[in-house]
């Protein structure tokens, strides 16, 4: 092999500020290597460069890792080091962190090539006390012969670097999840280069644009907005730019490109110009305020790694600062021209951070809102709702959303809408003012109620006026009836007496009938229920039917197989579908054919058609016709009170609204479904039963029968006209009478010793009424049978337990005939 003569001069070792002369003073002669003049050409060489370069260097020799270095690596060492690191050891020189960098130095000198570390954490030993020092370092290896000889450390201590970049980072995270949360898209625009200009992805989000446009023109962004708002909102921007003001801000629409939709934009920006007053750059925030659309602002970092030891450190160095300067001022602008209230607080709910808008909304300061929680400002009757939230943040959920009332500094109270994230330790929050809307929303609640209000007293002042109306007809036929009565009796004369009776007969049934609808269609009728075979009670009604009908319409029953048994009172069953059969026959005067039809159903939940009834099984039994049908608006009033479309006087208007009624007591529902043209199809739904049928009602009338000897009924009735002719007729039966006015002089008698077969009470009663009187009877006479007589019973419609064996009950008016069966068939029963 060829042998190069080394030269003798240590000249290689020349310059190198102070420690090119430690350097040359150390006694080499006594080390392992020798004097200078012995050294190998690979390692003066190193020594030359290291020497005499401003960047940190270091140099590990021979077996023994003999250490050299230069006046910059100089700057990185403590007293404990430096002078006496200069031909020391490595391995007894940095033994405390030999850990980390032994085994990359044994990597190079054992031929596995140079290593490079970035932002290494290497503690460091300095002025007495262990520091954490972050470094960028490289180990490359010196040659010497056919091996390697030494390494070759070029580094710098990055420490500051790397804890302004966590800094940034961390600052840059806070920021997007304000953005995020806050829903604020950020805006940059050049205004030197003719408007070129950089948005966020939230700004894009907002904007419903593809990610692609983030760098688009001025021109696209004038397209997007609405038309109607296109020319004053470009004017306004362009007389911004164009004049001198620093703050810029505007509210427009866009037709959004993603949807078609139109969406309202808020934006708040601020214009930044040089020194002779020209624009330079814009940058703004941008808010979805149609629906408060949170954006989310990512801002993104793309750091170039360093490949050059030396020239890309320096530019890192360099650009860190300002990048640190312009991402913090980004951050700030958005954050203090945010419309909502932004804050930072720790995991215990103390305010860190807060953005400008908490003074501009509720008046106090920022030193008046940090380092304490918001209890102080919560309304005393919240019951500390955000502490709630607080916690929940902290135990288990991400994000909570809630409203409270906050106290401006003028004594009132805010309502905010808030929208609460956490991470690791802190807790950032958005809240809106919402105070207008919770408002806007309080009258129009009230307008609605008032609005309600007119309408139930429109339907009442209907109601009020068609009961007048009908009641009168009624009545003048009554009275006029009895006052010819009474003229020919003063006459003398008694021809025609039994017309003018029958008369005022006919008139005093129409109104008990006008009355039973009146208190079927208020769901106040008093109700017999019974287990109702509703495929008989129709069946058994066909002939009755066909007779109303009459020949010229087509009846078909159309019974379901297997048909539930059902609850409610047949006798209204059978007028309900009597008068839905006669509503039909009146809709098909030139013939037609009408349909009644049962059948099972189950609901299994709420619908629309039927909205009062509950889930479960029912009995449906349709009527339906051919007829002339019902326009929408008729068939809307169809079940109202006195509402018909007959002509006047052949129609009362309360036959729907009785059937309503009866349906509705009965726990049951009515639909009707109808269109012009092509008929009607009414359904009435009453709830399954699941007992047995009841026998078929009798509807015979029979002949009264007369008392036994001795059989006593007790009457207890306040009004003293009815308890007259009760008394009057019981005594043409030959019943012995007893009488009370009220309820306590009705419990006198009955605490007695006398007999009494029969009570007939008034449910109605002033102070006690016939149910207290009747239980306080059963107490001495527990088998006592009562009849109870009722012309409203609120009470009494459908109670469960109300009519107890042997207890009975008929409802005013009543015919006396009626009266005496139902008297006789209980005492003989």
């Amino acid at each position: 092999m060829l042998k190069i003569d080394r030269p003798t001069s240590a000249d290689f070792l020349a310059g190198g500020g102070e420690m090119g002369a430690l350097t040359r003073a150390y006694n080499w002669s006594a080390s392992q290597l020798g004097p200078p003049q012995t050294w190998p050409q690979s390692l003066r060489t190193a020594l030359r460069i290291l020497l005499n370069t401003n960047h940190p260097m270091f140099i590990w020799w021979g077996p023994g890792l003999i250490q050299f270095y230069n006046d910059a690596y100089r700057q990185t060492m403590g007293p404990e080091r430096h002078p006496s690191a200069l031909g020391q050891g490595g391995r007894e020189c940095w033994a405390e962190i030999w850990d980390i960098i032994g085994p990359q130095i044994e990597q190079v000198m054992s031929g596995g090539g140079a290593t490079w570390h970035e932002n290494q954490l290497v503690p460091v030993t300095r002025h007495g006390k262990l520091e954490q020092v972050y470094w960028t370092y490289g180990y490359s290896p010196i040659d010497e012969d056919d091996g390697i000889g030494g390494v070759l450390v070029v580094c710098r201590d990055v420490t500051k670097d790397y804890l302004a970049s966590a800094a940034l980072r961390e600052r840059e995270a806070e920021l997007a999840r304000v953005q995020q949360i806050g829903r604020i898209g950020g805006l940059e625009v050049d205004l030197r280069t003719g408007f070129r200009n950089r948005r966020s992805p939230e700004y894009l989000l907002i904007h419903g644009l593809p990610p692609d446009a983030a760098n688009e023109s001025h021109e696209d962004w004038v397209r997007r907005i609405h038309p109607e708002d296109r020319e004053a909102t470009e004017k306004k921007f362009r007389d911004a730019v164009a004049g001198r003001v620093r703050e810029y801000t505007v509210q427009y629409r866009i037709i959004r490109p993603s949807d078609g939709e139109t969406r309202w934009i808020s934006v708040k920006s601020t214009i930044e110009r040089d020194e002779n007053g020209r624009a330079i750059r814009l940058v703004g925030a941008h808010s979805d305020v149609t629906e408060q659309v949170v954006a989310d602002l990512a801002l993104r970092q793309s750091e170039e790694r360093f490949r050059n030891l030396a020239d890309q450190l320096a530019e890192l160095n360099a650009t860190l600062a300002q990048r640190v300067e312009e991402k913090t001022r980004e951050r700030d602008r958005i954050w203090n021209v945010s419309q909502d209230l932004l804050v930072v607080a720790d995991r215990n709910g103390v305010w860190r951070t807060v953005n400008p808008a908490w003074t501009k909304t509720l008046g106090w300061s920022e030193a008046e809102l940090l380092n304490r929680t918001s209890e102080w400002l919560e309304h005393p009757d919240d019951g500390g709702i955000t502490r709630a939230h607080v916690k929940k943040l902290g135990d288990s959920e991400t994000t909570v959303k809630f409203e409270s009332r906050f106290r401006h500094r003028d004594g009132s109270y805010r309502w905010l809408s808030w929208t609460g994230v956490s991470d690791k330790d802190r807790n950032y929050a958005v809240a809106r003012d919402v105070t207008a809307e919770k408002a806007a929303a309080e009258r129009l609640k009230a307008t609605e109620e008032a609005l309600l209000q007119s309408q139930k007293m429109e339907a009442v002042g209907q109601l009020t006026g068609g009961i007048a109306h009908d009641f009168n007809n009624l009545l003048t036929g009554i009275v006029g009836s009895l006052d010819l009565l009474q003229t020919r009796l003063d006459q003398g004369r008694t021809d025609n007496v039994a017309r003018y009776i029958d008369a005022a007969m006919t008139s005093a049934n129409r109104a008990a009938a006008l009355t039973h609808r009146l208190l079927a269609f208020a769901r106040r009728q008093p109700l017999v229920p019974k287990s109702v075979d509703a495929n008989r009670l129709v069946v058994s009604l066909e002939d009755l039917l066909r007779r109303t009908i009459g020949e010229t319409i087509d009846l078909e029953i159309v019974a379901s197989n297997d048909l539930w048994g059902t609850l409610c009172d047949p006798n209204q069953l059978e007028s309900a579908l009597l008068n839905l059969a006669i509503n039909a026959r009146d809709a098909m005067p030139d013939g037609g054919r009408l349909a009644i039809a049962t059948a099972n159903v189950r609901f299994d939940s709420v619908t629309a058609d039927t909205p009062a009834l509950s889930p479960g099984d029912y009995v449906s039994i349709s009527v339906t016709d051919t007829g002339v049908g019902m326009s929408a608006e008729v068939a809307a009033r169809a079940f109202d009170p006195f509402f018909t479309t007959k002509p006047i006087g052949q129609g009362t208007g309360l036959g729907l609204s009785m059937i309503y009624g009866f349906a509705r007591q009965s726990n049951g529902h009515v639909t009707i479904d109808s269109k012009l043209g092509r008929g009607t199809s009414v359904k009435l739904y009453l709830p399954r039963h699941l007992g047995d049928v009841a026998a078929p009602h009798a509807s015979a009338v029979r002949a009264p029968e007369l008392a036994f000897t001795g059989e006593t009924v007790l009457v207890v009735e306040d009004e003293p006209v009815v308890r007259g002719v009760i008394l009057e007729m019981l005594g043409e039966q030959g019943y012995r009478t007893l009488e009370a006015v009220d309820g306590p002089s009705g419990l006198r008698i009955l605490r007695t010793n006398e007999r009494i077969d029969l009570l007939v009470t008034d449910v109605g009663l002033p102070g006690m009424n016939g149910r207290q009187v009747a239980d306080q009877a059963r107490e001495t006479r527990p088998e006592l049978k009562i009849l109870f007589i009722t012309g409203y019973a609120e009470s009494v419609a459908i109670s469960n337990g109300f009519l107890q064996p042997g207890m009975e009950m008929i409802t005013k008016p009543f015919d006396l005939d009626h009266l005496a069966q139902r008297i006789r068939a209980m005492i003989s029963g």
